[in-house]
């Protein structure tokens, strides 16, 4: 816990304390209408819908908010242009639907990405084939997406915009927007909604195993992570968005645990090649396409796609992968990245419904909603981007069993919980000019705004209070001393690592100088 980590907070600061807090002795007050297992983006989701609702919810996850599969994407929110290869057409629809739908409901937390797809001779993407596919693309994300619609660039353009890339058989390309976000802070701040909305939301907790009476699941047996306390926690409807984990609390057989297929994706964190643009390229290998991504001032290279058949606790990242995506990436860059130039890597676990006999990239990313046992509902597939919408099918799905009618979409339209009110660009240059009033620099006002959106006023108070919480963290990075202390107070960060990788990502962004590494 923090108490172990940093000194004891000062009173003043306990006035402030009205975010996120653990209270595992919360779980006492069952039954639940819904039990929710697992807080990555699904469980989040879930929580959150189900509670303004006006159910009665508890969320329990065994490590940290977003610790999962949730922190290992490749920060993207978007259609997913490569799945059009493979006709998921209904698949690409959602997505961009939902791409346009958070665009407007969190400004300060999703954001436009501008991308450059090169093509090059051996790339195997022939220039008509992907003419077509981004103008299907454009037209599946409708006239008012939001972002702008794709267009060619040449060869010169592209090596004046992008001079790292190789010339060598380059053919020219095109340019596209998708979105981005921080994917660790998203999941708090939905699972904050949830908490400020009735559920209770309680980390570090494990659920160890289902309780069943009467053929059906009643619910789980949790364990306090902090105390090793126990307590069975009755639900009438029991979730499972575990994700990878969602095998090992199911407790089934070998021929049960086939219908679940783990794929893994990898990322490497490199140095930065350009602030505003993203890159799409295709491997020669087995022409996936992976990205360069910017992301926090540095470059995210990945991802990669095989299958997993291991413990997932056991999840690192191969020699191989780093490997592999290194000499794909040298292939079209004239930076000759090696091994050494890593920054970090991080690594993830996909849990899909398994299609025997397709390969890892070719296996239907569509979400699905399972129920092998009476009143439990295990969540396989999706998207980081549609997570939302596949939450409010999960409790349309509750609400049916428990009989209640289905009425609305609580989330459909209603702005993230640390959206500014009004307009955004007006609030964030005021904002900017208070941070830095403080102290701050420019940048790292402007990053706390987006990073932490309304609840920005409970770090300010922290910093009038302590004005040396201005201070940067590490020189380099865009985050002030002041974060740490919030995330304790505020975000329920209970470990150095729950700090350093998901409320501050140092620990992938500066790996050789974290502080808490």
């Amino acid at each position: 816990m923090f108490t172990k980590v940093f000194p004891a907070l000062s009173s003043s600061s306990e006035q402030l304390l009205k975010m996120m807090r653990r209270n595992f002795n919360a779980l006492h007050n069952s039954p639940f209408d819904l039990l929710v297992i697992g807080g990555g983006i699904y469980g989040a989701w879930t929580a959150y819908d189900a509670a303004l609702r006006g159910l009665k919810v508890a969320l329990v996850e065994k490590n940290d908010w977003g610790s999962g599969t949730s922190q290992s994407s490749s920060k993207l929110i978007h259609g997913g242009l490569r799945y059009l290869k493979y006709g998921w057409f209904g698949l690409v629809h959602k997505s961009l639907q939902e791409r346009k739908r958070l665009l407007k409901l969190a400004p300060h937390r999703i954001f436009p990405l501008r991308f450059l797809l090169p093509v090059y001779e051996d790339s195997g993407m022939n220039r008509l084939t992907l003419k077509i596919g981004l103008s299907l693309y454009d037209v599946i994300a409708g006239g008012d997406s939001g972002l702008h619609k794709h267009h060619s660039v040449s060869k010169e353009e592209i090596l004046k915009t992008l001079p790292f890339l190789s010339e060598k058989k380059l053919l020219g390309g095109f340019e596209f927007f998708d979105a981005q976000t921080d994917d660790a802070r998203c999941t708090l701040e939905i699972v904050y909604g949830a908490l400020q909305s009735n559920a209770v939301c309680v980390n570090h907790s494990e659920a160890i195993t289902l309780l069943r009476a009467n053929n059906r699941v009643c619910g789980a047996l949790v364990k306090d992570l902090e105390t090793d306390q126990t307590l069975e926690i009755q639900s009438k409807i029991t979730v499972n968005t575990a994700g990878p984990w969602c095998q090992t609390i199911l407790k089934k057989g070998e021929a049960e645990n086939k219908k679940v297929r783990l794929t893994k994706g990898t990322h490497l964190v490199m140095p930065l090649l350009s602030k505003d643009r993203a890159i799409l390229l295709s491997t020669r290998f087995d022409r996936r396409v992976f990205f360069l991504l910017p992301w926090y001032g540095t470059t995210l290279l990945g991802t990669t796609d095989t299958d997993y058949y291991g413990n997932p606790d056991g999840l690192c990242v191969g020699a191989e992968e780093i490997a592999y995506l290194l000499a794909e990436a040298n292939h079209y860059l004239g930076l000759h990245w090696k091994k050494t130039d890593v920054i970090s890597s991080f690594t993830g676990l996909r849990a899909l419904k398994n299609i025997p006999g397709k390969s890892p990239s070719s296996i239907s990313r569509e979400w699905v909603l399972e129920e092998s046992e009476k009143n439990l509902l295990l969540s396989l597939g999706g998207k980081f981007t549609s997570a939302r919408m596949d939450a409010t099918q999960i409790v349309n799905r509750a609400l049916e069993i428990l009989g209640i009618p289905v009425k609305n979409q609580p989330t459909k339209d209603r702005p993230f919980p640390w959206c500014p009110d009004g307009n955004f660009k007006g609030w964030k240059q005021q904002k900017i000019q208070e941070g830095c009033s403080l102290g701050l620099d420019t940048e790292t006002a402007n990053n706390a705004c987006h990073r932490f959106g309304s609840t920005v006023d409970h770090l300010f108070s922290l910093i009038r209070n302590e004005r040396t919480l201005a201070n940067r963290i590490v020189p380099e990075h865009p985050f002030c001393q002041g974060e740490i202390k919030h995330a304790a107070l505020h975000e329920m960060a209970r470990t150095p690592e729950d700090t350093f990788r998901r409320r501050i990502p140092l620990a992938i962004l500066d790996k050789a100088k974290w502080v808490g590494g």
